[in-house]
């Protein structure tokens, strides 16, 4: 009797309690790891071969694959795949860092922007992405957040993504090569987080426009500002909601302003934050350029 109570408790212990679980479960468990680990798991039984494809969360980065050409091919098989049931897909991650046919990584983006379901968007990283004509629906989308995108020199794109995006909460933005001078407006009345660092322009002499930067957020809880190429930053309606700010503007010699007409227009931004915000940072470049004590003063 004993060695047959101790075979069961062997048993016991030595069970799979995770293939038990219904597939959905086992599912939603595997969407917290990276896409290419959770694959690995089809190699456990023939009953985890098939999971992969049920996920709806999916995180690709090219540079955890031995080479590109197999990233590449897989990318063509998963959306082959998942192109009958595309709006499935509620958070998607993209990163690449290889060179790839533009036709072949907008074929993957542009099954993206389909997927209304989508709930977290992120996409970096030399991604090429035209919008133009693109009627893009993110009746569902949240969180948003485009760095190093050669699509942020498109500043309409920008716009579009955001007009499509009727119920986006934290939007981030992040360019450090900005080659176009256009206006960005950001508008958006269900924004609550907003991230923008822009660290530097590429100048050239034939483009004389200025770059403007607009902020028409009018429920924005958080605003974190890196922007050292706009030269005019306007606030189109005041977010009283305005929790936590954290401003860093500094005047460079590519602009076509003069200094003085800078820092105007930068003490007069900083005066529309500081009654309602209850949080503010300044940087060291802000509070140069911004003379903190005439704020202070006036």
């Amino acid at each position: 009797m004993a060695e047959d109570d101790k075979r069961k408790r062997c048993e016991e212990v030595n069970k799979d309690m995770i293939s038990s679980l219904p597939n959905v479960i086992i599912g939603h468990i595997l969407s917290f790891l990276p896409t290419k680990d959770a694959m690995c798991t089809c190699i456990l039984s023939k009953s985890w071969r098939e999971l992969w494809r049920s996920l709806s969360n999916f995180d690709f980065d090219d540079r955890t694959w031995k080479s590109r050409i197999i990233f590449g091919n897989f990318m063509d098989r998963f959306f082959y795949v998942h192109n009958s049931r595309e709006n499935s897909i509620t958070k998607f991650r993209l990163r690449v860092h290889g060179n790839y046919p533009s036709s072949r990584l907008s074929q993957w983006i542009d099954r993206v922007f389909s997927c209304e379901k989508l709930v977290v968007l992120n996409l970096g990283c030399g991604i090429a992405i035209d919008l133009h004509g693109v009627a893009v629906r993110f009746s569902c989308l949240k969180v948003l957040h485009l760095e190093g995108l050669p699509m942020l020199d498109d500043l309409a794109s920008i716009e579009n993504l955001l007009a499509g995006s009727p119920v986006l909460e934290e939007l981030k933005i992040e360019h450090v090569d900005c080659r176009s001078r256009n206006a960005l407006r950001v508008c958006s009345s269900s924004l609550k987080r907003l991230t923008i660092r822009f660290t530097r322009i590429r100048y050239y002499r034939k483009d004389p426009g200025c770059r403007a930067l607009t902020l028409d957020t009018p429920n924005l809880e958080l605003l974190k500002l890196t922007d050292f190429v706009s030269e005019e930053l306007n606030i189109q309606q005041l977010p009283c909601s305005l929790v936590e700010a954290s401003v860093s503007v500094a005047f460079t010699h590519f602009f076509i302003i003069q200094v003085d007409t800078y820092i105007d227009m930068a003490v007069q931004f900083l005066r529309l934050i500081m009654p309602i915000v209850r949080i503010l940072r300044l940087c060291e470049t802000t509070m140069r350029v911004g003379f903190f004590l005439i704020l202070l003063c006036a």
